[in-house]
């Protein structure tokens, strides 16, 4: 879980207005695309995604720079991080991901459990954590991250409500309370809860929880309504070939 840092995670809550932009469609009918708000936030994270690997390569190899991006992001960066891949670039991959392949809900609540549930972990891990694991995360951690996540899984499923009474994760519909979503939403929120606990940084920081937690979120959301639920793949998974048509 890391030291928590709130200069970073204050920078990452800021990761909540692509979801948000995704989700209303601002990008409706732009270039003619079917899909323009899919496709031009995807193309916008994968060439961030770019620029901070060339960035990564540059403060990595050259000394001069690292001096130079120390001096001025290292405040974004933890301890660690001077050694290896910022943890951005996953990041950004796992935002790509999810846009490309899921429907704008899945964004919040992928990025939701991470941005929440990571530093609630890491705080109460932290300050409260007196058991630890072989990987040195504590069980307050894991539990604090996954109450964390639920509670915010519950909170997003209400705001579909208000939003869009017959969306997919509306809290309630016609006949009640929405206990496929509900499930769906709660058991996605403690798979990321593992998979933030068994998450390292092999690869050279690459397979990061930054990674981890919101394809694992996502995936298992998906998966628990197609072998669950019953739905088909292509209510669920979007077809890759048509984001530029």
């Amino acid at each position: 879980m890391g030291n928590f840092n709130y200069k970073r995670k204050l920078f990452h809550l800021l990761g909540f207005i692509l979801p948000y932009l995704y989700y209303i469609d601002i990008f409706n009918g732009a270039f003619g695309l079917t899909n323009a708000s899919r496709a031009i936030i995807f193309s916008l994270l994968m060439l961030q995604g770019v620029i901070l690997v060339t960035t990564e390569i540059l403060r990595l190899k050259n000394p001069s720079f690292k001096k130079w991006f120390s001096a001025n992001f290292g405040a974004l960066m933890k301890k660690e991080e001077e050694t290896r891949m910022n943890a951005t670039i996953p990041y950004m991959l796992s935002n790509a991901l999810v846009v490309l392949f899921f429907p704008p809900e899945f964004y919040f609540f992928a990025i939701g459990f991470l941005l929440i549930g990571d530093p609630v972990a890491a705080f109460f891990g932290a300050n409260y954590g007196k058991y630890r694991f072989y990987n040195g995360k504590s069980l307050v951690g894991v539990v604090s991250f996954i109450f964390a996540a639920c509670l915010v899984g519950i909170f997003f499923m209400a705001l579909f409500q208000n939003a869009k009474t017959d969306s997919l994760f509306a809290l309630f519909g016609s006949s009640g309370l929405n206990t496929k979503a509900l499930f769906a939403v709660l058991l996605s929120a403690i798979v990321s809860g593992l998979t933030e606990f068994f998450s390292g940084h092999a690869w050279y920081g690459f397979l990061d929880d930054n990674l981890t937690i919101p394809l694992a979120a996502a995936f298992t959301l998906a998966l628990s309504f197609v072998y669950l639920f019953g739905m088909n793949t292509n209510e669920i998974f979007f077809p890759v070939m048509e984001l530029y048509r």
